[in-house]
């Protein structure tokens, strides 16, 4: 099963009961609340009402409703995901808020985004990256991305043991057996394939900066749990 189609058959059930999910399990893994979690990306997001922001995996569509929040009429955004079910639950979510937002969905993978080059002033990215081929999605960020452009992302973070095989192998298996009974085989395969897709903030900050990005700026937001890795937020600017 490739990783796409991975992704895709374990979250095409979840559109209705995603933002649940999503609580529970940061509250189990990392003692946030979802809420807490994006109001912490959101909080590094600078916006302006002149941009046209890309929000990459956006799921229910919870990031983009949060930056529009009635405010920035100026502003549009797009919300890029997979999966066709998350963007249909996304756009109800969208009539039924009736607050004005100038938001438009995209179902395409964000290693081949369907979109010009240097179109996007802003481009957000919440607690999806480890479900993807992170340096292809870095290339496709800043091809996207206008000169002088900011990437925000937020995502799990690797502790610095997780480098070694037999815990990363464990790691993987854990990860499997724990969402197996809980969500099925989809969803159990698609977090363990993503295990090696998690890194460190210092790999983050080296691939960001082969990727072509400068002014990189890496928060640790630490887990309230003290065996959980810390989770990170990702600041940078393509360089111009």
């Amino acid at each position: 099963m490739s990783d796409n189609k991975a992704v895709k058959e374990a979250f095409s059930g979840l559109a209705p009961r995603y933002e649940t999910v999503m609580n529970t399990e940061l509250k189990l893994f990392w003692g946030w609340s979802y809420d807490e979690f994006v109001n912490q990306l959101i909080e590094i997001i600078p916006t302006r009402q002149e941009d046209l922001i890309l929000d990459i995996a956006t799921g229910t569509a919870v990031i983009p409703i949060r930056l529009s929040d009635g405010k920035n009429y100026g502003q549009k955004i797009i919300g890029l995901d997979i999966t066709p079910s998350m963007l249909s639950f996304a756009q109800q979510k969208i009539l039924q808020s009736n607050n004005g937002c100038d938001i438009h969905f995209t179902c395409a993978s964000a290693m081949e985004m369907p979109f010009k080059d240097n179109i996007f002033s802003l481009i957000t990215c919440g607690m999806a990256t480890h479900h993807m081929d992170i340096p292809k999605l870095l290339g496709e960020i800043k091809r996207v991305l206008k000169p002088g452009g900011v990437l925000t992302l937020s995502d799990i973070g690797a502790g610095q043991y997780w480098r070694y095989l037999p815990i990363k192998a464990a790691l993987k298996m854990l990860a499997f057996f724990y969402y197996l009974p809980a969500e099925g085989f989809a969803r159990a395969w698609a977090e363990t394939i993503a295990v090696s897709n998690i890194y460190t903030p210092e790999k983050w900050q080296t691939m960001v900066a082969d990727a072509g990005f400068t002014h990189i700026e890496i928060t640790r937001m630490a887990a309230r749990k003290f065996w959980a890795p810390a989770a990170i937020a990702l600041r940078a600017e393509k360089s111009g």
